[in-house]
């Protein structure tokens, strides 16, 4: 008996290291596919469900930009400026290079390594679509859990949804592809001397 207890244990162990590489191997694709440049029509649901926000998310190296509903956010990968139109304010803080928020450091949104995650994977269907799920190693980052939706497209590996467990508080972001054409919006202090600023440099 306790030979054959071994044995499954060996098992079970395999059994995860493969769905372990699994999940590292899609997420090295998509990683791949996403490159330095790339722009998704994003919509955020919180909680329920109930009310549902709709913008844009244009990153290019460490710089990106963001519009959602009424917010707007610049950052150039070490600063960012939160723009509130409805309250005409500003915001600037210093980014979080910690984080893997897509809402607060989306350059490093899909930057998932092994040493601060385990990962599986939740499902394949034929290739076409791909569920991962990511829990980190450290509590500290805030986050419970992370499950992530893949879709393949010709050669390519692209995010589908993205889905934050904040410890029972759940925020889901579904994503599509802007293709064609675009020119990142950057922070031009001009264009909001009419807002209030509020700093924390």
């Amino acid at each position: 008996m306790r030979h054959l207890f071994v044995t499954l244990m060996a098992l079970c162990s395999v059994v995860t290291l493969s769905a372990q590489d699994m999940a590292r191997e899609w997420v090295d694709r998509l990683n791949a596919s996403l490159g330095s440049r790339y722009a998704f029509g994003i919509t955020v649901e919180v909680g329920d469900g109930d009310e549902a926000l709709y913008g844009t998310l244009q990153v290019e190296g460490d710089s990106y930009y963001m519009r959602l509903a009424d917010m707007e956010v610049y950052s150039d990968g070490s600063l960012r400026y939160e723009i509130n139109n409805a309250r005409k304010e500003v915001t600037e803080d210093r980014v979080n290079l910690e984080s893997r928020d897509l809402l607060t450091n989306p350059t490093r949104a899909f930057a998932f390594v092994d040493e601060e995650f385990d990962m599986a994977l939740r499902f394949n269907q034929n290739d076409e679509v791909v569920g991962i799920s990511l829990t980190p190693k450290d509590r500290a980052l805030g986050i419970t859990n992370i499950n992530l939706a893949l879709l393949t497209s010709g050669d390519r590996v692209l995010p589908a949804q993205i889905e934050y467990d904040y410890d029972g508080d759940i925020v889901k972001i579904t994503m599509t592809p802007i293709e064609g054409e675009w020119t990142l919006p950057r922070w031009d202090e001009d264009a909001y001397r009419a807002y209030d600023i509020v700093s924390f440099l």
